[in-house]
């Protein structure tokens, strides 16, 4: 997925200095094979064959989408594009690129790019939702775009009007497929109402939320590794004047919080998102605030915990928690124990405060995307395991489920 957030900036920046310039947009909207991005990758172009942001390969089909925007933008009407990784290459740069799959893109007009930025507000602020393009035979748009959950969210039409030619029935079966999307976490290409007509449902993913617990050498660094990933950062410590001389990057979060504190260290942990895409790392390099914390996250149903030490120091962190949690009347489960990652971090060999980042926000990566952390040459499965044709679920019968 392409974040929107650089291409809503690109698009306010193109028509700031062009604004004569039409502006058109690419998705990828299905790969057969091997490909280099995944569904929901996109692309922003202009008329006059500018790339903008964004990309939909490894950098070999961009150009020739930019090429056929002036035509789009033209027509007003979006068109779908095939391209085979190896044959179409050879044609259009004289050379193949070894690839072995076949991209389907939809480029349309992008008069109106406002709605890029209402789904990284979206996104970012964690209201879940989705993005539905509408493909008609060998034309499509994007059509509409959900904010909340497919089960009770609302859908408003993206560009002209309402798109929907069969009107309820599409939004009925593009609930069906954002209801797949946002459990999978990927996008689903489903048919549609009509005979013609398919429906590409991309989940508004949220973005990975990191705090980290102690102002420290080193903080810095995961602050700035993690930022460069699009992730949110917040950065705690009980010093003011640490914390405020602290050389962070702009928008990384701090607050002030003293582990023993209870009232406020329990506020700071009801306001963190938990969910599976949370992480905290824990860098105090202090027993009592360390154990403090974990006390009170591990229960928690977040993706990740790491704290910074020795074996034998999280060992002991991890008997002070056990004893912390069973005098509150919380068994420290398997679960529990699965979460925390400590001492934190890969296997990198690296011993700088910059290298352990490094290694930690890797973990953090590898654990919330569910992959072992290993060198790619030796993995077995395909690179990218997405799910060509997720199985739909029924909203109604999941909901009484998870009732149940």
């Amino acid at each position: 997925m392409t974040g929107f957030h650089e291409l809503a900036r690109a698009a306010a920046a193109a028509q700031a200095a062009r604004p004569e310039v039409a502006l058109a947009l690419a998705t990828l909207v299905q790969v057969d094979g091997s490909s280099y991005r995944q569904p929901g990758a996109r692309v922003l172009v202009d008329a006059e064959g500018r790339v903008l942001a964004g990309a939909i390969s490894g950098g070999c089909l961009e150009g020739d989408v930019a090429a056929r925007a002036a035509a789009v933008c033209a027509s007003g009407r979006g068109v779908r594009l095939t391209y085979d990784l190896q044959a179409d290459l050879e044609t259009i740069w004289g050379f193949g690129a070894a690839c072995e799959g076949v991209a389907h893109l939809l480029l349309e007009p992008l008069p109106d790019p406002s709605w890029l930025g209402e789904a990284e507000a979206i996104r970012a602020q964690r209201r879940n939702g989705a993005v539905l393009t509408v493909l008609e035979g060998d034309s499509g748009r994007s059509g509409a775009m959900l904010e909340g959950p497919a089960s009770g969210g609302t859908w408003r039409p993206i560009g002209h009007g309402t798109p929907w030619g069969a009107g309820r029935a599409v939004l009925a079966a593009a609930g069906a497929a954002a209801s797949t999307a946002q459990r999978t976490g990927q996008a689903v290409l489903h048919d549609g109402p009509g005979a013609a007509t398919q429906l590409f449902v991309e989940p508004l993913v949220a973005p990975i939320a990191l705090h980290v617990i102690g102002a420290g050498r080193g903080a810095e660094a995961f602050a700035h590794f993690a930022q460069t990933l699009g992730w949110g950062v917040t950065v705690i410590d009980h010093r003011p004047a640490v914390l405020a001389g602290l050389p962070l990057p702009a928008g990384v979060a701090t607050q002030v919080v003293r582990a023993d504190d209870e009232a406020a260290l329990a506020a700071v942990v009801a306001a963190l998102p938990h969910d599976g895409r949370t992480a905290v790392a824990l860098l105090s390099h202090q027993f009592a605030v360390d154990s403090a914390w974990l006390a009170a996250l591990l229960p928690l149903p977040l993706a990740y915990v790491g704290v910074l030490g020795s074996r034998k120091r999280a060992a002991q962190l991890l008997a002070a928690v056990e004893a912390q949690l069973a005098a509150q009347g919380t068994v420290l489960t398997d679960r529990m124990r699965h979460r925390l990652h400590a001492p934190i971090g890969l296997d990198l060999g690296g011993e700088t405060p910059a290298s352990i980042a490094l290694s930690a926000v890797a973990e953090i990566e590898a654990v919330i995307h569910g992959r072992p952390a290993g060198f790619l040459r030796e993995r077995q499965s395909p690179i990218h395991t997405r799910t060509p044709s997720p199985v739909l679920v029924d909203p109604v019968r999941d909901a009484t489920d998870a009732a149940n």
